[in-house]
């Protein structure tokens, strides 16, 4: 009997929300789930700027929506999901993007820059996670979280990026911990581990510039950085009919980085 892939991996009628969706990985990821068939609702604190990825999507014949969020206020991440709730009818999946990747060696990290890292990175994802099993929880949905965390959650990729590779070890953490209160209602929570990906996000980023000799060593032995899209269609995958077996883990994608 013929697989139908459509069923699998399609997401008609789903509604997902996706975090840090202006640009880069949020955008592509927010594009590819539309793609697929779900309407999207967009996040990210940058208003122009996710408000003009929304209308891409738009313009391609899809369904997405802009909203302004904060990762850092919570007050904000509960107005925007409950918002995405009343606009689209519901809720089915949650994609965790939004995230800093500032740098900072160990004796230049203030408490500040670090609780900033956290409440952006990991505390943020904290808050949305919950709001989006009270919502799922609600309405009997059988829904999907997925959470961008990174592989320097299991291995220090390069000095200054502490507090980064900190939250993102955070991150596994509450995937797995909020993947094991959720899994018998049939919500799934799993995460996506990038490498070196090219993102705006990335050349943006503040802080001490790497040596030539830390950058060759971000090379993977696939041989090529990582584009958003490679993100992209691991989160779809995760997110789709086809992964409705699989919670609390967390998939690598990072062109082989980790077994340097």
């Amino acid at each position: 009997m013929p697989l139908d892939y459509a069923a699998l991996f399609g997401l008609e009628g789903k509604v997902a929300v996706v975090t840090g969706a202006a640009q880069g990985m949020g955008e592509g990821i927010a594009l590819m789930l539309a793609n697929a068939g779900a309407a999207v609702a967009l996040t990210d604190i940058q208003a122009d700027a996710v408000g003009a990825a929304a209308d891409r999507i738009n313009a391609a014949g899809l369904r997405a929506s802009a909203y302004v969020m904060d990762m850092a206020d919570e007050a904000a991440i509960i107005a925007g999901l409950d918002a995405a709730r009343a606009e689209f009818g519901r809720l089915d999946i949650l994609v965790n993007c939004a995230g800093l990747q500032d740098r900072n060696f160990l004796q230049n990290t203030s408490s500040a820059f670090f609780d900033r890292m956290m409440d952006v990175n990991l505390r943020g994802p904290f808050i949305a996670c919950r709001e989006a099993v009270r919502i799922m929880r609600a309405d009997g949905t059988k829904g999907r979280i997925v959470n961008i965390a990174s592989n320097s959650a299991f291995h220090a990729t390069a000095p200054s990026l502490l507090a980064y590779a900190t939250s993102k070890a955070g991150v596994a953490g509450l995937t797995r911990s909020v993947a094991m209160e959720t899994a018998a209602e049939g919500i799934t929570v799993n995460a996506v581990c990038p490498g070196n990906t090219q993102t705006p996000g990335q050349m943006t980023s503040t802080g001490p510039v790497f040596p030539p000799e830390q950058i060759a060593k971000f090379m993977p032995p696939v041989g090529r950085v990582g584009q958003p899209a490679d993100i992209a269609v691991a989160v779809l995958y995760l997110a789709s009919p086809a992964a409705s077996y699989i919670t609390g883990q967390t998939l690598v994608v990072d062109g082989g980085q980790l077994t340097c």
